[in-house]
């Protein structure tokens, strides 16, 4: 199996050539960046990724429970876990028995490295795709790629997806391919296309696309290059910044924190609600219009993304040894959990506290998905009527963001429970 953990990442990674191609100055700063601790976040979606290939390969299942050890975290496998790993897993599999219902048999790579060497562009450039399916009957070559986070992704013209599209064709030089589908399962974020998303073309056009990534890691050498020749002299850089850093792909950038470009434009965005004598604007009846409103909501996703990058840049420098001035690193203490074996405790608070079991063991009820583990799929189509999904509240999403009806006004809702 492979070690989604420990594993390098090429100097062009797949998984960044959406926000190498959007900003080409990305890659000069982070090239270089000192690596990172992983995010709790990263760790949860690497535990999912290793729970899924384990599932594919047949081995032992992974339960509810089981510790998966990724590069900074031992993750316990949960609901969540279990539920997007299997989505995807099925997803496979449905793929996989539809081609052998064809004349001819199909091939499933699983974790497929791959490299863009033949390409001639100017940096090392590869990655790893999840899954890689071939149908001979059809001619085509399918990625899939597994997503837990909750991020909404679109999988149209997504550059990360071709890029594994065109590492998969280069792996596989033997297979006769028309066409490249790109699908993307991502389980936690509903999207208006539905949670399972493919998008197809004919090889000629990813053959098309691929002058267009040579040209984007050309302008990314550039970058690179001009970032190398200012020497660190603070004026030539903050030139350079203007001139090759692009705000708008930020989110998984080491360099979010230390951006001068999107630093620069949170502090425009901050001042977006002040006047020039410091005192708020909003107050302003052309500060309250709706359209305002959706101006301001689209700014403050990006401040607020820059604010916690910064933080927690500011917390890898005190890790590393030299916390910003006026700041000191503490412990942070978790919830008490006991000390000793679960028996000697049991026998201990029977003896000093004088309580019985009844009294330290609690029972609760298991939650419709971990009873849908225990009866199965086909069990679990009869369990349907016996739960329910109340709605706990309402959530102001973008308009394309999810396939989710609109929530009826709450003047209906309360009709609606008075009828």
């Amino acid at each position: 199996m492979a070690d989604h953990g420990a594993r390098d990442h090429a100097v062009w990674s797949a998984s960044a050539t959406a926000r190498n191609w959007h900003c080409a100055g990305a890659l000069a700063l982070t090239m270089n960046t000192p690596e990172q601790r992983e995010s709790i976040h990263a760790a949860r979606g690497t535990a999912t990724h290793q729970v899924a290939e384990k599932m594919l390969r047949g081995g032992p299942a992974p339960k509810l429970g089981d510790i998966e050890a990724t590069k900074g975290h031992q993750i316990e496998v949960d609901e969540e876990i279990l539920a997007s790993a299997e989505m995807y897993v099925q997803h496979v599999r449905d793929r996989m028995e539809g081609i052998a219902a064809g004349l001819n048999v199909g091939s499933l790579a699983i974790e497929q490295r791959f490299d863009l060497a033949s390409l001639g562009g100017p940096f090392e450039a590869g990655g790893t795709a999840d899954a890689v399916i071939f149908d001979p009957d059809m001619r085509r070559l399918e990625v899939i790629d597994l997503k837990h986070g909750m991020g909404v992704v679109d999988v149209k013209g997504n550059p990360q997806l071709r890029t594994y599209a065109l590492g998969a064709l280069l792996a596989n030089p033997g297979l006769a391919v028309d066409q490249v589908t790109v699908t993307i399962v991502q389980p936690r974020a509903p999207h208006r296309d539905g949670k399972i998303r493919s998008e197809t073309f004919h090889v000629a056009d990813l053959i098309d696309w691929t002058a267009d990534l040579l040209v984007a890691m050309r302008r990314s050498k550039q970058a690179a290059d001009e970032h190398a020749a200012c020497g660190g002299n603070a004026v030539l850089l903050e030139a350079w910044a203007e001139k090759w850093l692009r705000p708008g792909k930020c989110k998984f950038c080491p360099a979010e924190g230390w951006c001068p470009k999107l630093r620069r434009s949170a502090m425009d965005v901050a001042g977006l609600w002040f006047d020039d004598m410091d005192q708020p604007k909003l107050n302003a009846p052309a500060e309250q219009s709706p359209e305002a409103v959706a101006r301001d909501l689209a700014a403050l996703d990006m401040l607020e993304d820059w604010i916690k990058a910064r933080r927690a840049y500011a917390h890898a420098l005190a890790e590393a040894g030299t916390p910003p001035p006026g700041y000191r690193l503490v412990d942070s203490y978790g919830h008490r959990k006991w000390g000793a074996p679960e028996a000697k405790i049991v026998a201990d608070l029977k003896a000093v506290a004088g309580l019985d079991a009844d009294d330290v063991y609690d029972r609760k009820l298991k939650t419709p998905a971990a009873i849908d583990k225990l009866v199965g799929k086909a069990g679990a189509e009869k369990l349907k009527s016996m739960w329910l999904k109340p709605v706990s509240g309402r959530t102001l999403v973008k308009a394309d963001a999810t396939d989710r009806p609109d929530a009826p006004a709450m003047a209906d809702r309360y009709f609606e429970a008075t009828e």
